[in-house]
């Protein structure tokens, strides 16, 4: 099966809206495709609606965000999003993102950028996001892009950059798993750490149950990728692939095909 696996809509950081993203998976040559907003499903049954009408698989999915020693981000497929638990989650860290979103503006205030929340929430759905910063720094002349906005300000380790620390990547790898899905390790190649690092976090969350690791990313090529299928290998996790989609002029679908161990233990 060729699958996408990780994009998101404008119920996060995305630009489109939930229904919109099948008929796009569908284009890029994907048979299967996954929702998978940061710490929220609101847009999961708009999306899976949108897929039974274009004839696509889909599997409703959530990002969510952690923190160790670094940003880590833990995938979850097939969670039940009317979970009791869920919905708690659901509703924490939303508001531990809005406060987040608000010292991050405080920051950037002191620094001569006069972002007002008000401003960053024009662009947002659901809560703001880092990404919804990006957009009114940008509508308002501050940077010629959302990728300035990050590289100089709102990335870990920038000046303006607030941790989302709510819960440990353990504690993620355990709510999923409570509410019925199946965790899995988000663009490992993106950690803030070394492979020996990355290999010590990835041997810890197996060890509570992770299942997963999305080794295939974007269109990074072998050399990037090939220590987290052998990662995967060593601690039998299945691997994953996704393409990140936030927005047409951000990122692409990138179908890819999946193992019959990934696709069975998706459901797919």
């Amino acid at each position: 099966m060729i699958a996408d696996l990780h994009c998101h809509s404008n119920c996060s950081d995305g630009k489109l809206p939930p229904h919109l993203l099948a008929a796009l998976a569908k284009k890029a040559g994907a048979e299967a495709f996954a929702l998978t907003d940061h710490d929220t499903m609101c847009g999961v049954e708009r999306a899976r609606k949108a897929a039974e009408k274009e004839g696509i698989a889909f599997i409703g999915g959530v990002e969510i965000s952690s923190y160790g020693t670094c940003n880590v981000h833990v995938l979850g497929y097939n969670v039940d999003c009317k979970n009791s638990v869920f919905a708690e989650f659901e509703k924490k860290i939303a508001d531990f993102r809005d406060e987040r979103i608000r010292e991050m503006i405080k920051r950037l205030n002191a620094r001569g950028i006069n972002v007002s929340y008000e401003d960053v929430a024009e662009f947002a759905v659901r809560s703001p996001s880092r990404g919804h910063v990006a957009r009114a720094m940008v509508s308002l002349g501050y940077e010629p892009d959302i990728k300035t906005c990050f590289e100089k300000w709102l990335k870990e380790g920038e000046p303006c950059y607030v941790p989302n620390d709510m819960i440990t990547p353990a504690e993620a790898v355990e709510l999923i798993l409570e509410c019925g899905g199946v965790p899995v390790l988000a663009h490992p190649m993106r950690l803030k750490m070394s492979l020996e690092g990355g290999e010590k976090l990835v041997k810890g969350l197996k060890d509570v149950g992770l299942r997963g690791i999305e080794a295939s990313y974007k269109l990074f090529d072998n050399s990037i990728t090939a220590p987290f299928y052998e990662m995967a290998e060593k601690y039998d996790l299945f691997v994953t692939n996704g393409g990140d989609f936030h927005a047409p002029d951000r990122s692409a679908f990138v179908p890819r095909k999946i193992s019959e161990r990934t696709a069975a233990a998706l459901g797919l």
